[in-house]
């Protein structure tokens, strides 16, 4: 039985793997924020960091501890003194043994300790909230980087199968070209060179064939694993290499900030917290001021049955203030304020730093775009005029005035104009990812 449970098991485990999947690449994009383990350990990081803070805010309200026990002395210590100090008419130095404290022992109190004053506790509670909006900027980081990842995968898919599609194109006209020339051959009408030139054409076109169909399922594993699929799942994407997805791109370089770079927004939130070290040294020459009270009962008995009779228990409290003033700590304080000092500058050099990079990667982003969309818009002509030319070769063989050579020849032009044209459209979509990645635009569509 248990048999036969997991053959059945095993059936709808493979129908349910083979069944293929279709995806949009915002699906893409969803299913790997969701899947990718990197990013759930960013989320966890996130959370790590919120529940510091509430545990740094406690420090500051009010600590309140409720003790009591009892106590049962089965020995309980005694002394020998003089009692001829309190009783007069004993002979000096009599002495006696004396009992101190009695069998039972009894306490319940209530202790209240509340922070009045701590420069260093105000600060940590603004740089507590730093360091979630810190862990939120990491998160965010991964998040881009998972999209780009993404994106470049998807496309990828997208070009491997438009190869596989020109491919099997170019075959279906070089079989046909094949068939038709081999009848011709056994007509008489042309020799049998003409025939093994156009063989070996389809030959080598049915060797890229097999290529491209091994990049084409390489790529979707590559896909698979950006968004957390198994290895092996048959996806089918939706969408095509489209000249729309150019047409539509387009940036503005006017409203351009720093900030928008996740890198540089992290940079500015890790100069905010060196300043809150800073603030926090500081604070360190600023007198701690708490305030406690104590409240409570307590009770001893020679006999456990008296020991609970509630007149038998007396009250006590305490209120108190306690003060910590720093006077001199060997220069400690400063040179920890001079340390935050140096970070900060440290911090605002790496900000100088990646400005200057930014700016060249905006260009060089920028520069990459137009030469791809200047190379697409050349090979999309050039596509046409390689169309053209084997339309009209095509033509004159087929009328018996040309040659099968020259058909080669410009068949073999049109496919490379088909994969220049492919190859162009791909770059340039793959361009535009970058500048939106330069731009930090990318998660904004």
């Amino acid at each position: 039985m248990n048999y036969i449970l997991v053959l059945i098991y095993v059936f709808f485990s493979f129908l349910s793997f083979s069944q293929e999947r279709k995806l949009t690449l915002k699906e893409c994009i969803q299913l790997a924020t969701e899947n990718n383990e990197n990013l759930k350990n960013s989320k966890l990081e996130e959370r790590i960091s919120k529940a510091l803070s509430r545990e740094y805010l406690s420090i500051g309200l009010p600590q309140i501890n409720l003790d009591g026990g009892l106590k049962y002395n089965h020995d309980v210590p005694k002394s020998l003194i003089d009692i001829s100090r309190f009783m007069p008419g004993v002979p000096e130095g009599t002495e006696q043994e004396v009992q101190f404290g009695q069998a039972y022992d009894g306490r319940v109190d209530l202790f209240i300790n509340q922070m009045i004053f701590n420069g260093s506790y105000f600060v940590g509670l603004s740089a507590a909230k730093e360091l979630v909006r810190l862990s939120e900027k990491l998160t965010k980081r991964d998040e881009i980087d998972i999209n780009i990842s993404v994106r470049k995968a998807f496309y990828t898919v997208l070009n491997t199968k438009s190869r596989i599609e020109l491919v099997n194109n170019n075959l279906e006209r070089l079989q046909n070209l094949l068939n038709e020339t081999t009848q011709l051959y056994q007509n008489g009408f042309i020799e049998k060179l003409d025939v093994d030139r156009i063989q070996v054409a389809y030959n080598n076109l049915n060797s890229e064939k097999i290529k491209a169909d091994r990049l084409y399922e390489l790529s979707k594993e590559v896909l698979n694993f950006q968004i957390g699929l198994p290895v092996g799942t048959n996806i089918e994407l939706i969408g095509s290499l489209s000249e729309d997805i150019v047409n539509n791109f387009s940036y503005n370089l006017n409203d351009f900030d720093y900030s928008k770079r996740i890198e540089y927004s992290i940079l500015q939130t890790d100069k905010n917290l060196k300043f809150y070290d800073l603030k926090n040294n500081r604070s360190q020459y600023y007198p701690q001021i708490y305030a406690n009270y104590n409240y409570g009962y307590n009770t001893s008995s020679s006999n456990y049955d008296l020991f609970f009779e509630s007149d038998r228990w007396k009250s006590f409290g305490t209120l108190g203030l306690k003060i910590i003033v720093p006077i001199f700590d060997g220069f400690l304080k400063r040179s920890k304020i001079n340390q935050s000092k140096y970070k900060i500058e440290q911090v605002e050099n790496q900000m100088m730093f990646l400005e200057r990079s930014i700016n060249l990667q905006i260009n060089q982003s920028i520069i990459n775009y137009e030469n791809t969309k200047e190379s697409l818009t050349i090979s999309k002509q050039n596509l046409e005029l390689a169309q053209n030319v084997y339309n009209a070769t095509e033509r004159k063989y087929k009328e018996g005035v040309g040659s099968n050579l020259e058909l080669i020849d410009s068949n073999n032009s049109l496919k490379i104009a088909q994969n220049q044209y492919y190859n162009s459209l791909y770059e340039s979509i793959i361009a535009s990812i970058d500048i939106k990645k330069t731009l930090g635009t990318l998660l904004n569509n």
